[in-house]
């Protein structure tokens, strides 16, 4: 055997060890919903379309399109994408048009039995300086006009280098100086979530996609966060519980380089909401080359593994649920079917909630422009419990051998069905289920439909664990049994 030979397994070794060892927070948390069960959410962007100002920023999808990502692949969550900019066109003007149809496309996820999660998204801060997100009333750089950064092929996100982009940024930052932009964004959320506080379906708020400090020294020297960035959450946080004591709140570290692994310095974050905290620490990932289209690759995985160990840090400080708010790639990018497959089982360990970016049609969407499926949706449409009644010890499906396990310790005072999702592609010949309590013990019913197995068990306080295996396989395991799909 050559050394070359031997340092291709020595990288394959180390590849497969980083994939095993993913580590999880001390203590898990998890989202609830009014029956205090647990909740997983696996879900989907909606969408990049909607930084467009010609398309009112609404998503591209009809409510066609909703049903089959809720129905057909099983998403129970939606990260839907809103603008400031749409909510307050002018200074102190608030468009109720925007947030009637903002409206009407939360009906459509949660008419479908999905979770909606909203939101306020912003790229390059704003369409005055060539990104999205803040209105052009409330973009203040300090520079003449037409002062920009812009070359041919230039990738989006080199514009915050952009003079005109950091001088926005800063100026926004700058509370005793530019008061009044923090204080209208404020207002905009309490708008917002005075519209849809009492809209069971609407789950949480992410209060600002990827924040980004304009300054580089406070944001490579990881000062932003402990200054500028938990001041807006203070103020924002408290300002939203005034009006919504309720709802989830999530809450992103800085965009630069946390999204690629690297140590978050957020300090721990307060909710001012009467009662136990409901906040939910919402980061996003994406391996750089692998971000860029370069093959996934060793520096991919060293930065998932970094990614992973950070991530359950910062959780253990947070004391907070994890959902991945975003997530994405192209499955023209070759290796990226490993990536999907150590990036889900990653997700899984950690007790994650996750939303793929985005459901816009392309290479990195789930279907092509002419409404085919793509690839990754046979991994990102997965075996899932999308409701636990009890408190997760462990989940996880494996794509090699169909095998999901759900394990979690019931709880006297959860009610309602545990809820799994099975979907019938990965079972072309039935599948089999297994729990560890005698027959009798358990009911279960299947929704042919929504392709969601219900469970429900005679005794709470103990622990449960339930397997979903195909049908050829129900002989090796010794567990009490059914059988469905055949």
């Amino acid at each position: 055997m050559t050394l070359l030979h031997l340092r291709r397994l020595g990288i394959l070794g180390l590849i497969i060890l980083l994939s095993a060892c993913w580590q999880k927070p001390a203590q898990p948390r998890y989202l609830t919903d009014a029956q205090g069960r647990a909740l997983i959410l696996h879900g989907i962007n909606s969408s990049s379309s909607a930084k467009d100002p010609a398309t009112g920023h609404l998503p591209w999808v009809s409510e066609a399109d909703v049903r089959q990502e809720t129905v057909e692949w099983g998403f129970n969550f939606v990260r839907l994408l809103i603008f400031w900019d749409g909510i307050e066109p002018e200074r102190g003007v608030y468009d109720e048009a925007y947030l009637d149809a903002v409206e009407e496309r939360v009906r459509w996820y949660t008419d479908n039995g999905a979770h909606v999660m909203l939101d306020m998204h912003q790229d390059v801060y704003g369409h005055a300086v060539g990104g999205n997100g803040a209105p052009e009333w409330a973009t203040e750089t300090g520079l003449p006009p037409g002062f920009t950064l812009d070359f041919p092929g230039m990738p989006w996100w080199v514009k915050n280098i952009d003079p005109s982009v950091i001088g926005a940024f800063v100026n926004f930052w700058r509370y005793r100086e530019h008061q009044y932009l923090q204080d209208h964004y404020i207002a905009a959320w309490q708008k917002v979530a005075l519209r849809f506080k009492d809209n069971p379906g609407v789950i949480a708020y992410d209060l600002m996609n990827e924040p980004h400090a304009g300054d580089l020294t406070k944001a490579l020297g990881f000062t932003f966060e402990s200054s500028w960035l938990i001041g807006l959450y203070d103020r924002l946080i408290s300002a939203i519980r005034a009006v919504d004591n309720d709802k989830w709140i999530a809450f992103e570290p800085q965009s630069l380089a946390v999204n690629f692994g690297v140590r978050s310095r957020l300090p721990f974050v307060n909710d001012a909401r009467d009662g136990e905290r409901k906040l939910a620490y919402a980061p996003h990932m994406y391996p750089f080359f692998l971000h860029e289209g370069v093959a996934y690759n060793l520096t991919d995985q060293l930065q998932m593994r970094d990614w992973n160990r950070n991530r359950t840090a910062e959780l253990n400080l947070q004391q907070a649920p994890l959902i991945v708010g975003e997530f994405g790639g192209s499955d023209s990018t070759p290796g990226f079917d490993l990536f999907l497959q150590d990036t889900l089982a990653m997700f899984d360990t950690m007790g994650a909630s996750w939303a793929w970016w985005s459901n816009d049609p392309g290479s990195w969407g789930l279907i092509d422009s002419n409404g085919n499926e793509m690839p990754k949706v046979n991994q990102l449409v997965r075996p899932y419990p999308r409701a636990i009644a009890g408190e997760p010890v462990r989940f996880g499906f494996d794509p090699k051998t169909k095998v999901f396990e759900l394990v979690f310790d019931g709880k006297e005072d959860v009610t309602g069905e545990t809820e799994i999702f099975i979907p019938r592609r990965h079972y072309p010949n039935g599948w089999a289920l297994q729990v560890s309590e005698a027959s009798g013990a358990w009911q279960s019913r299947w929704d042919e439909e929504r392709q969601i197995l219900f469970l429900t068990f005679s005794e709470k306080n103990i622990r449960h664990d339930v397997r979903v295996v195909p049908e050829l396989d129900i002989s090796r395991v010794q567990m009490s049994s059914a059988h469905f799909g055949r």
